[in-house]
């Protein structure tokens, strides 16, 4: 990640934090929700950089939907774990999330910023498509936060 850090906010609160600095408020998005998130999507670009659409697709909670242009959604988790197994297997190579922006309310949360995919397709030489996400969590029973919407869009 790069950039001064997300803007976190909780019931209306916004925060710019940047690294090495701390913010007083009188209230913050809870430390562990922001860890959990960064979590997810370090383990998210992680999974796509070995390819593993498997480890891809237990971030998504068993209703999660992926939004892109020009398809329709794919929804639950053996969809979205085909798209992962065809994409993987297809013409992405790398992706890269920077978020921006973290916001919590009571058990969902959000975050979105922007991406950097990496696409090779077969024959042709590797090149890049910039976009912005984002990306709708939910805490679950077990008290682990899971993907239930996510969007992304390219700039062009």
């Amino acid at each position: 990640m790069h950039g001064t850090g997300p803007e976190l906010r909780s019931t209306g609160l916004s925060l710019r934090r940047r690294k090495g600095t701390s913010v007083a408020a009188t209230e913050v998005v809870p430390e562990d929700v922001v860890r959990a998130i960064r979590g997810i999507y370090r383990e998210f670009m992680d999974s796509v950089a070995a390819k593993d659409a498997e480890r891809l697709a237990v971030l998504y909670a068993d209703d999660a939907r992926i939004l892109m242009p020009g398809r329709t959604a794919i929804t639950g988790k053996s969809e979205i774990l085909a798209f992962w197994k065809a994409s993987l297997d297809g013409p992405v190579e790398q992706i890269v999330l920077d978020s921006t922006h973290i916001e919590v309310s009571g058990d969902l949360a959000y975050d979105f910023g922007t991406s950097r995919i990496v696409l090779k397709p077969p024959g042709e030489a590797p090149h890049e498509e910039k976009g912005k996400y984002v990306t709708v969590y939910r805490r679950q029973q077990a008290g682990d936060w899971k993907m239930v919407v996510d969007s992304y869009s390219s700039n062009g």
